[in-house]
């Protein structure tokens, strides 16, 4: 083929496809005739109706076509490919009102009613009369739009215009909720899947959308379960709608029979009652089973003129083949077996740290520390705690999650301490000091879901804070005392009380004095100021004790001058 041929094909095609773009209004109104162009050269050709393109540019449609499935009518948009001994394309045939459709040169075709397949299969032997040896594929560009009727208690009711092969959810949403934007859905009336159910409005129970009833125009009457198929997805519950469907919908009363089912299931439910309900159907509509459910065992309550009926159902035959009363309560039991996920985190000097699982409530302290593999060469055992998620559980139940620890203090505190005091007790109230090294103790403590075990670093340091010149980390030296931390902490500050001095211990945070426990790294040493209140309180003070001494001064004195007196009037007498 020379390349004269290839530049006028190519020619032909930018012109025929030029006629697709939508042309201006006043250009609309024109009369432009049907165009048939084809090429001296070779036997291709390109046909368009403008008149089918420009209908179904006023459309657009953004679902699914199920094209074995689709029947023709009035109104679809087709296209035709042609291959063989002539190689071409139709586009913008469109079916007319009497359900036929023209072919240029080949002539009008009925195809209503006519499934994909059987249209083609018409079509072809029809071009074949005029164009032997010629193969032909079927397509269509745009679904027909229908009319149908919503009726009933809906806030919406009236006719809605839809494509073709539309199921009921999105045939019936405008009954329901209106367009936000009506000029835009004025140039637009038809767009599919972008009208989303949102969850409160299927849970609210507002309107009977397990019981729509569709009637068709021969007569026949069919349902839909609109929240079945919003939570499976089951087609057979939300059936296609065709010309002059009318679909009935009603509010659903209080009075309205109900099911529900509830329990080990992942979405709860209530709502209308359908005589085809089952309790697997239910089950799915719920989302299923969650893991922890009990298996093929369930329980269904219903209040009868006997009182409260219950009935269990422990094995997979009784559940499918019982039948749903209207108002049951469906319930799903829980395994707490399946729930036994429990796990202690260990944290700090040990060779293993992470997650380990545990039985609540039964393993050990001493199991858990086996499990990380041991200390490491840094740890520091005897300052470990044992922090509780739940804090006051025990292996014997919830007990109150006070610490009586934290009032050791409280009888020797000011009332500037109890602020700290307070805050004290609440960040230590979930704490379990535990000494590492004693046997005993770890094989006593039990642990819970969620408790978390910490082992610090033994850095080899003493901290000392409080009234001292130079607070700070101090290195551990065996054998030196609370005030020789204080001297290389740079002595006492002037405001320190010296009487006042505390060893905090990196175990439990417990307070002793000086004398009465043996310091360790990690330990704390703790120097109390002058138990004034404040400055003015000082002063006062020292101004009430300046005022005595000078009274007693001058009792002292007024004492010796009454003695004077008294000895020189005895000495005046007895001369």
């Amino acid at each position: 083929m020379s390349l004269r041929v290839h530049l006028a094909f190519l020619t032909l095609v930018v012109i025929a496809l030029a006629g697709i773009v939508p042309v201006p209004a006043a250009a609309q109104d024109e009369e432009r005739p049907m165009t048939i162009q084809f090429s001296q050269d070779f036997d291709r050709f390109f046909y368009l109706d403008e008149i089918g393109i420009q209908m179904a540019l006023t459309r657009q449609y953004e679902s699914h076509i199920d094209i074995e499935t689709y029947r023709l009518d009035s109104g679809d948009l087709l296209g035709l490919s042609l291959e063989g001994n002539v190689t071409g394309a139709y586009r913008g045939l469109r079916v007319n009102s009497q359900g036929m459709v023209l072919l240029p040169q080949a002539g009008m075709v009925m195809v209503r009613g006519l499934l994909f397949d059987e249209a083609s299969d018409r079509i072809e032997e029809k071009i074949q009369n005029v164009l032997p040896d010629t193969r032909i594929k079927l397509f269509l560009e745009q679904p027909r739009t229908i009319k149908i009727h919503v009726v009933g208690n809906v806030p919406f009711a009236g006719p809605h215009l839809v494509q073709a092969q539309t199921r009921v959810d999105q045939a019936i949403y405008y009954s329901f909720f209106q367009p936000t934007n009506s000029e835009e859905e004025e140039e637009q009336p038809i767009r599919m899947l972008v009208n989303k159910y949102p969850d409160d409005f299927i849970g609210s129970n507002q309107f009977a959308i397990r019981s729509i009833s569709i009637t068709r125009t021969d007569g026949t009457v069919d349902t839909a379960d609109l929240i079945r198929y919003l939570k499976t997805g089951a087609e057979e519950a939300n059936p296609v709608v065709t010309e002059g469907d009318i679909i009935h919908i009603n509010r659903f009363h209080t009075y309205n029979p109900r099911v529900s089912i509830s329990g080990a299931v992942h979405q709860a439910l209530e709502m209308e009652y359908r005589p085809d309900d089952s309790i697997n159907r239910l089950l799915r509509m719920a989302g299923g089973n969650t893991y922890d459910a009990a298996d093929h065992h369930l329980r269904v309550l219903r209040q009868a003129d006997q009182g409260l009926q219950e009935i269990i159902l422990d094995d997979s035959t009784s559940i499918a083949q019982y039948e749903v009363q209207p108002n049951d309560r469906i319930i799903i039991p829980f395994d707490r077996e399946k729930r036994a996920t429990y796990n202690a985190q260990v944290y700090g000097e040990v060779r293993l740290t992470g997650r380990f699982p545990i039985k609540d409530g039964e393993t050990t302290l001493f199991e858990l520390l086996e499990l990380t593999g041991g200390f490491t060469d840094q740890a520091m055992p005897h300052a470990a705690y044992l922090l509780r998620t739940q804090p006051g559980r025990t292996e014997y139940g919830t007990r109150d999650a006070f610490n009586p620890l934290s009032l050791r203090r409280t009888s020797d505190q000011y009332e500037q301490g109890f602020e700290y005091l307070n805050l004290e007790a609440q960040l230590i109230r979930n704490r379990v000091y535990v000494d590492l090294t004693d046997e005993d103790q770890l094989k006593s403590v039990k642990l819970f879901d969620g408790d978390r075990l910490h082992i610090p670093k033994d850095d080899g340091t003493i901290f000392v804070f409080g009234q001292v010149n130079q607070p700070g980390y101090y290195n551990f030296e065996d054998g030196i005392s609370a005030d020789g931390y204080i001297k290389n902490a740079g002595g006492l500050a002037l405001s320190a009380d010296a009487d006042r001095i505390f060893i905090v211990k990196a175990q439990t945070d417990a307070w002793y004095r000086p004398g009465d426990v043996r310091i360790e790294p990690g330990d704390l040493v703790f120097v109390d100021r002058v138990p004034f209140d404040e400055l003015q309180a000082a002063r006062a003070y020292d101004i009430q004790k300046r005022t005595q001494r000078n009274s007693n001064i001058q009792l002292v004195m007024t004492g010796l001058t009454t003695i004077t007196s008294i000895i020189t009037a005895y000495i005046a007498v007895t001369r």
